[in-house]
């Protein structure tokens, strides 16, 4: 096992440069680097043997969502390339696997035509925002934040300010004081709640510590504040994360740099200790929006066959259905479905095994 020096790597090319690299490798067929298979990450491309035979491909998507021809293009890769299955990764990732090196480039410019991406699906950069998956369609969340959640993915995604971070960096925003239930403690979190005065706010957490309450209009002004701290003071040590740091430099030291970076002030916290028990999303809701339902899917194996696939694509056009969602836990949320058409979606769901309980 061959000890790879991360900083050195990113140091010498920087990740927006390895496109390139990826293409060269791909029409010439040279045995890939160790240094450039760890670069071939920040494009979610992994090498799945020793003689790099076949590679694997993470996708991920924006706020978890895909819409009717995305599915289908997505459904057109299995097919072309001969998989026999997708993967659905936590984190609103799916991943196809068994690719040769020379599909890649035109699996890219597929992606691309339906405007999507694997870069910064890995690497030591700042993330796509996490969300929650029925974020604009629950009745019972305080606000919606897809926009707010737009912004900070064009704020970070892609900014070369942010591209060499000390690890990965994952931001999250809700529109609920709860939070969204990711499975795990986002590095740092924006929940909405109502202010004395019942106006929207959101309170700012690192990790598990409650820093104060923000305006919509400082939510981002913060996050670049904090990940501005991250890049600037974090441990570069291997595997060192943003929790690490937050431990070694302890949360008051945060605080106190992070009160100087901004021009306003988070208001003081009132109520500490939060507790509240997350909702499940599974089966036939009613939707915040006139004539709509949505419908959570628990996906049991995260691995779906193709043809199971199809017939899920198949059933999402004939019930016009607009879009869906993968949550942070690989199961799936079908949105926007019309309400005149709910009960038949889930019959068919059910006759194809998905669990909607």
């Amino acid at each position: 096992m061959v000890d790879l020096n991360i900083e050195k790597i990113k140091k010498e090319k920087n990740s927006s440069d390895i496109l390139g690299d990826i293409f060269y490798y791909a029409v010439f067929g040279e045995k890939i680097s160790l240094e450039d298979l760890e670069r071939f990450k920040w494009y979610g491309i992994y090498a799945q043997d020793e003689n790099q035979e076949k590679f694997s491909l993470k996708i991920p998507f924006e706020l978890g969502e895909l819409d009717l021809n995305q599915l289908k293009t997505v459904l057109k890769l299995l097919k072309d390339y001969k998989n026999d299955s997708l993967f659905i990764e936590e984190n609103q990732n799916i991943v196809l696997k068994d690719l040769k090196l020379s599909d890649l480039p035109n699996i890219f410019n597929i992606l691309k035509s339906i405007d999507l991406t694997t870069f910064y699906t890995q690497g030591h950069n700042i993330r796509r925002v996490l969300t929650c998956p029925v974020n604009g369609v629950d009745a019972t969340q305080i606000y919606d934040v897809e926009d707010l959640a737009k912004k900070l993915n064009e704020t970070f995604v892609g900014n070369k300010n942010f591209l060499n971070l000390p690890n990965s960096f994952k931001i999250a925003i809700s529109g609920y004081l709860e939070g969204c239930d990711v499975g795990f403690t986002p590095d740092i979190s924006f929940n909405a709640t109502l202010n004395e005065k019942l106006k929207v706010v959101f309170l700012l957490k690192v990790l598990d510590y409650e820093i104060g309450f923000v305006n919509i209009s400082q939510v981002i002004p913060s996050a670049r504040a904090i990940a501005n701290i991250y890049k600037d003071f974090g441990q570069r040590d291997e595997n060192s994360s943003f929790e690490d740091f937050i431990d070694e430099f302890s949360i008051n030291s945060f605080c106190d740099i992070f009160s100087s970076m901004i021009d306003f002030k988070a208001k003081e916290i009132i109520f500490k200790n939060h507790s509240f028990s997350k909702k499940p999303r599974f089966g036939l809701n009613k939707s915040k929006n006139e004539n709509e339902c949505f419908i959570g899917l628990r996906i049991k194996e995260k691995k779906i066959s193709t043809d199971i696939f199809e017939k899920l694509v198949t059933l999402i056009e004939k019930y016009e259905v607009k879009r869906v969602k993968l949550t942070h836990k690989s199961n799936l949320i079908i949105l926007d479905i019309p309400t005149k058409n709910a009960l038949d979606l889930e019959k068919d769901l059910l006759d194809l095994k998905f669990v909607l309980e």
